[in-house]
């Protein structure tokens, strides 16, 4: 029988191989002996990462922004990243079984569950995945058109639910293998291995002031922050979370819109990834109609168009630059490009 999960709130330790593990900005980010037993993960890899570091509209007189453009992977956002690495990992686990013997369980906000579903059905792995009902009509139809089970959670009872959902039903039904992206360190380890990496290397010797990047699970804020602190050990690291309801927050879980991915989770709950670097975390909070502004704003200052969760980034970027020399460079993400109900509220 499988171990309960380990509760969101408990201490996180990662294990010792953390900072050993190979730095690999090809996008398999150590699961190249995954790809190469199954082509579906191969073809996966094949167009993951290595994506465009694009600069991004600051304030005049102030640092430079670029932003990583994660819409460029398979599936569209950065969670390409993240559902490839835990799935790989999880198929590693299983061992030489069957793949039709796997049974993904994993909890989403909505890229990961788009990311895991297309996966999931490419490798003949049954996936189900728990989401709140807020989410979008458009992921709901691509999980559906990939064959994931799906089981929604009213969205009043915040995204805390969601996971917790998750972790009775792994309790529940053993046979489903819950990935849990909160304390999975194959979700840190791609950051760093991956998007930290490619980075690095395209700064190309520039050294950046400030990493700005959406709390979310912790995955990308840290993963990339271990990367670039092994090249410049005074890189800022500054997280973003939602205004509604803020990274730690003593507040219950609530309903209210915020920008996608924020993983705000009420409850003085904060996330497990995140606790490593506490004291070296600058907060900076985001409300969802002001992310709202700066995509539409983004879209007529560049064509470019943004999710609110790249919006949230680049706000607090240029916050950031603004008040940096100009020689200076800050260093975001921008997750996707935003899903068609966002850009229907928007236009």
């Amino acid at each position: 029988m499988t171990a309960a999960p380990v509760p969101l709130e408990a201490p996180f330790h990662l294990p010792e191989s953390a900072d050993a593990g190979p730095i690999e900005a090809d996008g398999h980010g150590g699961y190249s002996d995954v790809s190469d037993r199954y082509p579906a993960f191969a073809s996966f890899a094949a167009t993951l990462g290595d994506t465009s570091l694009m600069p991004a509209p600051a304030q005049g007189g102030g640092a430079a922004i670029l932003a990583k453009c994660e819409w460029e992977n398979p599936a569209g956002s950065i969670k390409d990243r993240v559902a490839y690495a835990l799935l790989a990992q999880a198929v590693r686990d299983h061992g030489d079984r069957p793949l039709s013997e796997l049974r993904i369980l994993e909890y989403s906000g909505g890229n990961l569950a788009r990311s895991l579903s297309q996966l999931c059905r490419a490798l003949g792995i049954s996936s189900r995945l728990v989401l709140s009902s807020a989410s979008p009509k458009s992921l709901l139809d691509d999980l559906a058109a990939n064959g994931s089970l799906v089981d929604l959670v009213d969205r009043e009872l915040g995204f805390l639910e969601v996971v917790r959902t998750a972790h009775a039903i792994a309790a529940k039904e053993p046979d489903w293998t819950l990935l849990y992206q909160h304390r999975n360190p194959a979700n840190l380890w791609c950051h760093q291995r991956t998007t930290g990496a490619e980075i690095v290397r395209q700064l190309a010797g520039r050294t950046p002031t400030a990493w700005v990047a959406s709390i979310g699970t912790g995955g990308t804020l840290v993963g990339v922050y271990r990367a670039l602190r092994r090249s410049h050990p005074t890189v800022r690291l500054i997280g973003v979370t939602p205004q509604e309801l803020p990274y730690g927050s003593a507040r219950p879980p609530n309903g209210l819109p915020k920008y996608a991915g924020s993983g705000g989770f009420g409850n003085g709950i904060r996330q497990p990834f995140v606790t490593l670097h506490d004291a070296q975390v600058e907060h900076h909070a985001v409300s969802y109609p002001r992310c709202l502004e700066a995509m539409a704003e983004m879209y007529r200052r560049t064509g470019v168009r943004i999710g609110s969760s790249a919006a949230a980034n680049w706000l607090i970027a240029r916050r950031i630059a603004a008040e940096l020399p100009r020689p200076a460079v800050v260093v975001t993400v921008f997750p996707d490009a935003g899903t068609p109900e966002e850009w229907e509220r928007i236009s």
